[in-house]
């Protein structure tokens, strides 16, 4: 092994460091109530909150914590429960359903002194600041993102707001508390949380891996009756979350203005396609005077690039307010013809063009005083679709500036108690980026995220697809619960508003949606569709469902063509043959747009250790199982763990042990992972998009996943980045063929496509190659593997490689076959070690390292998964970024992967490269000390 330390910033780390998240600039007007809280129940605090808010009050016995945060979270990390993502523990935490406690004997674990339910009455969150002498004389505003369900607000013994107007998971609550606060002395802050009006009765828990899972949403589907997360109630890939995430959920903070505010600049431009040499852009904003005298001054704005270089447009506008007046200002480029931009530098999706930011400043100056500054990021681009029907099935095609795009990508589910920091948003959203994925769904039955999410999707060019807060299971599309739900129409209506007006300059939102599988009453939708969507938007397409269910035309449908969704739900959620992707796609019908498909998918063996301690496996279920495996989703259902478990075993043999069914199921995550997107590149010309159920996980689980909830891709992560990329050549299970896939706007000439077949031994049997043009957006069949080939060998390998007219590797692609798909003779591959050089550099506070892995032996090196760890702890250090693993090396040949984790991983006591494959075992130290 060689170890080689590199000197200077290559290109390398430049690209990486440009992606790195941003940090918040100190904002002087903002002051964050994160830290200092406490939390205790009003069962055991009666005090009002007109006592609770004052000094007077002194708490004992509370809980601290910090928000955001649930109030199960702040037990948690207080140890009055256990860690409910591990082991059977959330078994052992009462639920907020009496009647789910009272069959599962869940109340003896309350906390509470008399052992009733915690979360059926309030918990007050009570925090003790001072204003900074900067907000004297200022108005101040007291705002909270994210508050479920209902709340009271408090402060220093005044009453600012009721649970009668503060209430829906996804409002924005904004409050005018200059006349409550003290300067210059402590202020106390205290909310009054309220639980769920409705917090629905759970399915039966899942206790026995194969087991069934219960209904999703509860057996009743009532939680659906509140505006609120409804997967908190259990779905089929959550346990019921037993306090519902009542808390604080998003920030708290403080800030100030002068007299008069400026609210909701809203951000259009324009691009008169098909040119995209010139836009126009127009800045809409309401500017209030909150006095009760005239005001004047000049409203100014600036447009500036923020992540380009270019010129800056400046403009103002001199405004006269009358005594609480609010004025609605457009500043269209017929009044300012600066807004006509010539050249202007477009947002792109991933992969096929750069994520341009502007910035807009908007400030309202009376003579030197600056009485209010927003700030507003945005890019120039275009969103449209329309629709085509093939075969009599409606298809969606979405168009960004104006040109097609492929969607490739998968649904975002929230964290099972809402336990996301910006850096793991962060993070996640970059996996979603490096897997050449360029969309995110945020499904409806979840959250909409903090709007850290969403400048992370901005800058990584992953589109958005935003469902509202509805769910087939909760709406009646299969019977269970209502269109009636959610009972309260206007609160629903206002947290829509709330997250629009908040979000909508986000270039990266390509589409809303009325729900996901279902669609909300008259009553709620006509609004939505036309006054909050086209009236306080209308720069993006809605859809009225995800799939399945669709309005009365006369209610009005997709907006703004006024025709059907065109996406189609449905899966398949369970394991299917490989092949059979290319049978559905080829059919066209609900594939034309297939928004829900996905399969079961293991973790790796470390994250598997760290939420089921105790592997030892039970005797009345398949080797190596236990049950607990079932209570982390390995059961029945929509993703029938059965057929996936069957898979594993037929296809690669019975597993010796706990690690040998884990990297069994590596294989066929990757087998699998890959078909799903490779059947939609070979027809994209027939296609709009393929979307996965799910990415991501909401807990520690062994379904539908990417990559796992401590953010460890699995092996079918790196095959649908191999998939997915920009320029692709793949072999097509259907037929043999092997394609090239170009999915960029360039067109390409002179390519060289290059396919060897191998048995076992390494023995060539089969090989061809020819040199091609290829035209931009083009999947292109160019050579057929005849199966003659393929027949008298118990295994084979097909080895693909694509290279420019230089020489230069553009794609790379390597698969198994075996009559009747039997591997099990795998088993017969040699051990062999491959050796290995690493070179090494850190950059503000990150490590780059590249690892060269050399094949030395006549031998295959099968699916070698690269991990660095640390020694100390043994565990892989996450999150960390690769660019390929789980590769395979022919005899003789070198593959260079790349990798970026955080430099302060580094810790005394030594890191270790881990190589595990089907054939290779290899523990390598790196970094013997790291002082």
């Amino acid at each position: 092994m060689r170890i080689k330390s590199m000197i200077g910033i290559t290109v390398f780390l430049i690209f990486w460091a440009a992606t790195l998240p941003p940090e918040a600039a100190a904002d002087k007007g903002r002051l964050d109530l994160k830290e200092g809280w406490m939390v205790q129940s009003a069962r055991i605090v009666p005090d009002s909150g007109q006592n609770i808010s004052t000094e007077n009050f002194k708490p004992q016995h509370w809980y601290p914590t910090s928000i955001p945060t649930t109030v199960l979270t702040a037990l948690v990390k207080n140890g009055v429960y256990p860690d409910p993502y591990i082991g059977m523990n959330n078994m052992r935490i009462p639920d907020a359903s009496d009647a789910h406690n009272q069959e599962y004997d869940l109340l003896r674990f309350s906390h509470l002194p008399d052992k009733s339910n915690p979360w059926t009455t309030p918990y007050w969150f009570r925090k003790e600041f001072r204003v900074p002498s900067r907000f004297q004389g200022q108005v101040v505003w007291l705002k909270c993102d994210g508050l479920n369900y209902r709340a009271d607000v408090w402060l220093n013994g005044r009453l600012v707001a009721s649970s009668k107007k503060v209430v829906g998971m996804f409002g924005h609550w904004v409050f005018d508390v200059t006349k409550f606060l003290k300067s210059g002395k402590k202020n106390i802050l205290a909310i009054k949380v309220y639980p769920l009006d409705y917090p629905g009765l759970p399915a039966e828990p899942q206790l026995k891996a194969f087991g069934p899972f219960g209904p999703n949403g509860g057996l009743t589907g009532d939680i659906g009756k509140n505006v609120t997360m409804q997967c908190s109630v259990g779905w089929d890939w959550i346990p019921a979350v037993r306090d519902r995430n009542m808390g604080i959920w998003q920030d708290v903070y403080m800030t100030v203005t002068g007299p008069v505010d400026i609210r909701h600049p809203h951000v259009i431009t324009d691009l008169p396609l098909p040119d995209l040499r010139k836009a126009e852009i127009r800045i809409d904003m309401a500017v209030v005077n909150l006095t009760e005298q005239t005001q004047q001054g000049l409203l100014k704005a600036e447009v500036r690039p923020k992540n380009f270089e270019g010129r800056t447009i400046t403009l103002q506008k001199r405004l006269k307010l009358n005594p609480h007046q609010l004025l609605a200002i457009p500043l269209d480029p017929q009044e300012y013809p600066s807004l006509k931009i010539q050249n202007p530098k477009l947002w792109w999706p991933n992969n096929l063009g750069e994520q341009n930011l502007y910035e807009l400043v908007m400030s309202f100056e009376q003579g030197t005083n600056t009485s209010d500054v927003e700030n507003v990021t945005f890019g120039i681009r275009e969103v449209s679709s329309r629709i085509s029907v093939v075969d009599e099935w409606v298809r969606r095609d979405f168009f960004i500036n104006g040109s097609k795009i492929l969607l490739k990508g998968g649904a975002w589910v929230p964290d099972m108690m809402l336990n996301r920091d910006r850096q793991k948003l962060y993070s996640e959203l970059r996996l979603f980026q490096e897997a050449n994925l360029n969309m995110v769904r945020i499904w409806g039955g979840g959250v909409t995220p903090p709007e850290d999410f969403f400048v992370h999707c901005d800058s990584f060019g992953l589109l958005v697809w935003h469902d509202f807060w509805i769910t087939g299971d909760c709406q009646g599309t299969w019977d269970k619960g209502s269109k009636d739900y959610p009972y309260e129409a206007a609160v629903f209506l206002k947290n829509a508003e709330d997250v629009v007006k908040k979000l909508r300059n986000h270039p990266s939102i390509m589409v809303w949606t009325a729900g996901n599988e279902g669609h909300p009453r008259k009553e709620i939708y006509v609004p939505l569709r036309d006054e909050i969507i086209a009236g306080l938007d209308g720069t993006r397409p809605f859809l009225p469902s995800s799939g399945y269910s669709s309005p009365p035309k006369s209610w009005g449908l997709s907006w703004p063509d006024n025709e059907a969704s065109g996406t189609y739900s449905g899966g398949p959620y369970f394991w299917v043959d490989p092949k059979t992707y290319y049978d559905k796609v080829n059919a066209g019908r609900d594939w034309l747009f297939k928004n829900e498909v996905g399969l079961p998918s293991l973790p790796k063996l470390e994250s598997l250790k760290k939420f089921i301690p105790d592997l030892t496996p039970e005797k009345d279920i398949q080797f190596p199982l236990n049950h607990t495996w079932g209570y982390h989703d390995a059961c029945e259902g929509n993703g029938k763990y059965s057929l996936y478990d069957q898979a594993i075993r037929r296809r690669y043999g019975e597993p010796k042990n706990v690690a040998d069914y884990i990297l069994k199921g590596q294989l066929v995550n990757a087998e699998n992972y890959r078909a799903v997107f490779e059947a939609m590149n070979q027809a994209m010309d027939r296609t709009a998009g393929v979307l996965l159920w799910k990415v991501n996980p909401a807990w520690p689980s062994v379904i539908w996943q990417l990559y796992d909830w401590y953010l460890s891709p699995n092996a079918g992560y790196y095959f649908v980045k191999k998939a997915c990329e920009p320029l692709h050549a793949q072999l097509n299970l259907d037929d043999y063929d092997v394609s090239v896939i170009n999915n960029t706007f360039t067109a390409h000439k002179g390519l060289r496509l290059a396919a060897r077949v191998f048995a076992a031994d390494m023995e060539e049997i089969w090989s061809d190659s020819r040199t091609i043009d290829i035209e931009a957006f083009t999947s292109k069949d160019i050579l057929r593997i005849p199966r003659s080939e393929l027949t008298g060998h118990s295994v084979m390998f097909v080895e693909l490689v694509l290279e420019d007219k230089d020489g230069k590797k553009k794609s790379e692609n390597f698969y198994w076959l075996a009559e009747n798909d039997e591997f099990s003779s795998l088993v017969s591959l040699p051990r062999i070690d491959l050796d290995v050089d690493i070179e090494r550099e850190e950059f503000e506070n990150r490590a780059f390292w590249t690892i060269q892995l050399t094949n030395p032996s006549g031998h295959l090196a099968f699916f070698v998964n690269v991990r660095l760890c640390q020694e100390m702890t043994q565990e892989e250090i996450l999150p960390s970024f690769w660019s390929d693993n789980y590769v395979s090396l022919l005899p003789g040949k070198i593959k260079r992967l790349t990798v970026e984790f955080p430099a302060s991983r580094i810790k005394k006591g030594g890191l270790y490269i881990k190589l595990d494959g089907w054939n290779v075992s290899q523990d390598i130290n790196v970094i013997e000390d790291s002082d």
